[in-house]
């Protein structure tokens, strides 16, 4: 048995079905020790308290339930505004980090799944390389599970610029022409390399790209380093959200870091950075796409 933990930290409000979904997944993973599911819920929600607290466990899974109340000033805000949504996510995060007491931290957004080889496949490729942060790649798929084939970068609403992004991104192989397989990569910046989120990337950038749900971190490098929790005016104009603000973090502290190269997470379009939903005049969802393998990424940084 490992003798690592990892604790997997999921910020939820208001959606118990797919969180159920995402619970299943950390009780399906084949991690050979403790797994320590931490789900944080926003603010006051008695329904998913209940689903929380009803989530299965199993020799190797504990769950930990924490309520994290809101501040007067965000209790009644339209929903949505990412503006006030990011930095609360980013609380969240950083409040699940320090209520584990594993010693990886992974994280899971309630709207998406791990493949039952995860966390295992993380906490191997970090540990084969002496760093203390890998990431893997991730499928995509609509809300409905349909994959996601469409040739647009899913986090831009212009079309244009989504087909444009899709492009670059194809031809950095980030995301696997034909497919819905994107694999996450953050590039070494060097002296002067802006730091560009996927939404605003430019064919000549190097490529900044690590999923929430896609990241696996020594927790004491999470207390070290926190995900920041403000965000300026500019990074909300390039929908800059929490794991963009780690990432950058990381590398601006010269961090070392590796990629498993495999898409074991299933992405969910529909989320906060993404209103994308399957048009209706689609048939039949087709046939899932089949995954790749790809050679282990080098630790960066």
């Amino acid at each position: 048995m490992s003798e690592d933990t990892i604790g997997v930290v999921t910020a939820t409000r208001g959606r118990p079905r797919l969180l159920r979904r995402a619970m299943d997944s950390v009780y399906a993973q084949d991690f050979d020790g403790l797994i320590e599911h931490v789900i944080v819920i926003d603010d006051e929600d008695p329904e998913t308290v209940a689903a929380a607290s009803a989530a299965p466990v199993r020799p190797g899974l504990r769950v930990t339930v924490h309520q994290e109340p809101r501040p007067p000033a965000e209790r009644d805000e339209p929903p949505g505004d990412k503006r006030r949504v990011y930095p609360r996510l980013s609380r969240l995060f950083n409040t699940g980090v320090r209520v584990s007491s594993a010693n990886w931290i992974a994280f899971l957004d309630d709207d998406n799944e791990y493949e039952p080889h995860h966390l295992s496949g993380l906490l191997d490729c970090a540990l084969e390389h002496g760093v203390r942060v890998a990431h893997s790649g991730r499928t995509m798929w609509y809300a409905d599970g349909a994959p996601y084939l469409d040739e647009a970068w899913h986090t831009v609403t212009e079309p244009a610029e989504a087909a444009r992004i899709y492009e670059v991104m194809c031809d950095k192989g980030v995301r696997v022409r034909g497919t819905n397989i994107l694999l996450d990569r953050a590039d070494p910046r060097g002296p002067g390399d802006p730091f560009r989120t996927s939404s605003t990337i430019r064919a000549e950038d190097p490529v900044s790209l690590v999923d929430q749900s896609v990241w696996l971190v020594r927790r004491e490098l999470l207390l070290e380093l926190p995900i920041p929790e403000t965000f300026t005016d500019a990074e909300h104009e390039a929908n800059t959200a929490p794991d963009d603000k780690l990432l950058r973090t990381l590398q601006d502290n010269g961090v070392a870091m590796v990629s498993t190269g495999q898409p074991t997470v299933r992405y969910y379009l529909g989320g906060v950075s993404n209103r994308i939903s399957r048009p209706r005049a689609t048939a039949a969802a087709p046939a899932e796409q089949p995954t790749v393998s790809v050679p282990l990424t080098a630790p960066t940084g």
